[in-house]
């Protein structure tokens, strides 16, 4: 068989779908939180002085949002103002001041006292006694070389027991990883003693500047609050006024160029109007495309509302669009940085959307039996992973033990031999 090779041309006709600049910044005003909102309307007020914003007072946020709210104080200015407690020397507080910059993000410092001598031009001593005082501070832990120290430094403040302070000193891999027969054997504790530290050592905190860390999230803004009749069986949604601003345009501003209304002034003023005209359709849309999302995943989540977390259904960014005549991507540029209020908290409206485990059935409402079997299993023979697979089938959940291990880790629950007490007889 013989192939000719040659050059002939083909017409064929295909379709593009072309973003025109309107449709892109109306795209982008989706994607934005409100805070992000606000701030472009502003920076858009600045350009166009015919462009007043109109945005409702927020409703009365409850304490549960209040508490999201991040103080203003870095580490730095906390650990500052303890210093004020001790009365150092110019040389301490510059070695002081210096570790406190040198700290990680768990509040540990990670090199020798002699490594940090060395990049400090001063003594070893000197390094040593910054440090103490840096351990003297709050929180607790902070200024350890190891997370081992940090939790001796925990001990020792609380004024634990020898026994506390011997398994931290001497045997502490065994005892944070839960060996607790190798570890009674070693350490000559009985298990019933073990199981008592272990559950004082529970409340110690592996990352003593964690909590405290300054670059934490910006305070979250709920765009509706979700009300629950369950009595009814109503679920009643409220949207909030920042989160659809509104613009107009400012009057004044005209009424003090009606003097001076020349052809260049007319055609500036029919400029900035239509730039006004485009973002006020740009934001109706916004809010229409929003809100259309949010009453589809609650009415779609009611039982989540009605009935907890556990009653999560399975529900996927494909579906929805599929239902409201959307594209996928707006979906997912909608749901960016929004929230609603729920009767658990402040939660992102994209936590909504889960992929199905196995017949049908979320990750979520896996997750929750698992925690559920766990809660209520005889902790003097914790359920293996196996046997919550055996329980999950008589459900009319099939999944492999693979995969409830991989759940059981993401929840952070302890494999069953770590999770045994032992108890007196």
């Amino acid at each position: 068989m013989q192939i000719r090779m040659g050059q002939k041309q083909v017409q064929s006709q295909t379709q593009k779908l072309m973003l025109t600049q309107t449709l892109r910044q109306s795209l982008e005003l989706l994607n934005y939180s409100s805070q992000e909102l606000e701030a472009f309307l502003q920076q858009k007020q600045q350009e166009n002085p015919l462009l007043t914003i109109r945005t409702r007072t927020p409703l009365t946020v409850s304490n549960e949002v209040t508490n999201q709210i991040p103080t203003n104080r870095s580490v730095m200015d906390m650990l500052n103002e303890q210093l004020v407690d001790f009365n150092l020397t110019p040389e301490l507080s510059r070695v002081v001041k210096w570790l406190m910059n040198d700290l990680d993000n768990d509040g540990l410092l990670r090199d020798i006292p002699e490594e940090y001598a060395r990049m400090l031009n001063t003594s070893t001593i000197t390094v040593i006694e910054a440090i103490k005082i840096i351990q003297q501070c709050e929180p607790i832990g902070i200024g350890a070389n190891s997370i081992q120290e940090s939790y001796l430094l925990q001990a020792r403040r609380n004024k634990e027991s020898q026994d506390m302070i011997h398994l931290i000193t001497n045997y502490f891999d065994l005892f944070i990883e839960k060996k607790w027969i190798e570890l009674s054997k070693q350490a000559k504790i009985s298990l019933n003693r073990l199981q008592e530290l272990a559950d004082k050592m529970a409340y110690y905190s592996t990352s003593p500047l964690g909590q405290y860390f300054s670059e934490q999230s910006p305070y979250i803004r709920p765009d509706a609050y979700i009300d629950i009749d369950i009595d009814g069986g109503l679920v009643n949604i409220t949207y909030q006024g920042y989160a659809f601003p509104k613009v107009g345009i400012d009057s004044t501003y005209v009424t003090k160029l009606s003097s001076e209304l020349d052809d260049q002034t007319i055609d500036y003023l029919e400029e900035k109007k239509k730039d006004v005209d485009e973002i006020i359709s740009q934001l109706h849309w916004r809010k229409e495309t929003l809100q259309r999302i949010i009453e589809a995943v609650v009415k779609t989540q009611f039982h989540y509302f009605t009935k907890g977390p556990a009653y999560l259904t399975p529900l996927t960014m494909t579906d929805l669009a599929f239902q409201l005549g959307l594209h996928e991507s707006t979906i997912s540029r909608a749901v960016r940085e929004k929230y609603i209020h729920t009767r658990t908290g402040v939660v992102p409206i994209k936590s909504f959307f889960s992929q199905a485990s196995t017949d049908d059935v979320s990750v979520a409402h896996v997750k929750s039996r698992i925690l559920t079997f766990i809660a209520e299993e005889n902790k003097t023979k914790p359920i293996s992973d196996q046997i919550i697979v055996d329980q999950l089938q008589k459900e009319g959940i099939h999944l492999s033990r693979r995969v409830i291990a991989k759940y059981r880790e993401q929840l952070k629950i302890p494999s069953s031999s770590k999770r045994k007490r032992f108890e007196e007889n």
